[in-house]
């Protein structure tokens, strides 16, 4: 192999090692610590408490730009979430929002809470108990896994089931787990 060949795939080989070197070392960079637990509650709660104001850009705003919102019956990525909260607001009036306890671990938070509104079109109030599961990158919001049962509403507005409204449980206090409702 000619001279200058071989000094060229040294210098090719040695640069390859060098940057690998970098790339080792930016990977062992230790990640940004996680919020505290008062600033992990403070942003969920004022996206929460956004519903009542119905500032949408308050609530798109305090997620990444790559954020998934689940909950039943659907799957949103941020791009969605506008017409999606602004949807609800068109639909609904009133709403408020009791917030429960938090659990914090790390980055990762569960919190259980209730929506409450009332219809437009009907005039009737309604209140679901709901669970959140999210985590938090960089300051924001980038998952919300959201959980209710969506019979609660329904019975509500049928007037089968009560409103029970502050009062943060999945279902309303009449609601009795029998062998009928568990499938």
């Amino acid at each position: 192999m000619p001279r200058t060949l071989r000094m060229s795939s040294l210098r090719l080989a040695a640069a390859v090692v060098a940057a690998f070197a970098l790339l080792r070392g930016a990977a062992a960079a230790p990640a940004p610590p996680p919020p505290s637990r008062a600033e992990l509650v403070g942003l969920v709660t004022r996206t929460l408490k956004s519903w009542e104001t119905g500032d949408a850009a308050a609530f798109t705003s305090a997620f990444t730009d790559d954020a998934v919102w689940a909950y039943p019956g659907g799957r949103i990525r941020r791009g969605s979430f506008a017409d999606t909260f602004n949807g609800l607001c068109a639909r609904k009036r009133d709403i408020r929002i009791y917030v429960g306890d938090f659990i914090v671990q790390g980055a990762e938070f569960a919190v259980q809470y209730q929506f409450a509104a009332t219809d437009r079109k009907t005039g009737r109030r309604w209140a679901v108990g709901t669970g959140v599961r999210g985590m938090i990158r960089d300051g924001r919001i980038a998952v919300i896994k959201e959980y209710w049962d969506e019979h609660i509403p329904v019975g509500q507005a049928a007037n089968t089931l009560p409103l029970d409204e502050g009062e943060i449980f999945p279902a309303p206090a009449s609601v009795v787990m029998t062998g009928e409702r568990i499938n």
